[in-house]
């Protein structure tokens, strides 16, 4: 049981765009995705020279500069024109030992994976003090509130894709995830949660466009004890000193 990774790459080949705006929950994730990521090299040293690999990257530099990053994706479609780019599984990456300053890996390109096999890949391409940005799918959500999956490590499970389409990836728990950078040395100093509500609308709905709109009200159930661990999607910044 797993994803097929060959399938992957051509349900993204085929994409006319990664984030059309009247997908909204795609779309709000994205941009949820591209504030944290700003706000992160806001706080990193020399973020400006860090040489970053964005890894499952669609192309997207999320303002960084191009000689200063290095798109690796399994589809080929949205990096082929870029002067620095693979086509390439991050579970297996054709890169040098100790190459990068920082890691981008978002879009929950983290959830088609094995996250042992991409932490060891990550831990190898990076140098000693480094940094992660990564984005996941978490299983602590109200999408799997009262089923067998809810807070797994991992689970398989189908879930909407976009415009009544599905797919199967995995989802993890937070806790580990983050065992699993601990053990390569890697610590949290920033996180957020988002699309807190919005999947248990969802479930009740099945209505994706209705139910991105309740992630407008994500920053404020945020602060609401034993509410806030309910996210279908976590994004953390790592630091390995």
């Amino acid at each position: 049981m797993g994803v097929d990774f060959d399938q992957v790459a051509k349900r993204y080949n085929s994409l006319e765009e990664m984030y059309p705006e009247h997908e909204k929950w795609h779309f709000i994730t994205h941009n949820r995705i591209k504030k944290f990521i700003e706000k992160a090299y806001q706080i990193l040293p020399s973020s400006d020279k860090l040489k970053t690999l964005n890894a499952g990257s669609a192309g997207d530099s999320y303002g960084i500069k191009e000689d200063n990053i290095f798109h690796v994706d399994i589809a080929s479609k949205n990096i082929l024109h870029l002067p620095n780019a693979v086509v390439a599984n991050i579970e297996d990456l054709p890169l040098k030992t100790a190459e990068f300053d920082s890691c981008i890996c978002v879009g929950s390109v983290l959830n088609y994976c094995d996250p042992i096999k991409v932490a060891e890949e990550f831990s190898r391409v990076l140098k000693k003090k480094s940094f992660i940005i990564l984005e996941f799918e978490s299983s602590y959500t109200f999408e799997l509130l009262f089923k067998p999956q809810f807070n797994k490590n991992a689970v398989f499970v189908e879930t909407f894709f976009g415009e009544g389409e599905y797919e199967k990836l995995w989802y993890f728990s937070e806790k580990y995830i983050k065992s699993i950078l601990k053990s390569h040395g890697y610590v949290p100093i920033l996180k957020e949660r988002f699309h807190i509500i919005s999947p248990l609308v969802y479930r009740i709905t099945k209505n994706e466009i209705m139910s991105a709109g309740y992630s407008k009200m994500d920053r404020v159930i945020s602060y609401l004890p034993g509410i806030n661990k309910f996210c279908s999607n976590v994004i953390y910044l790592f630091e390995r000193k």
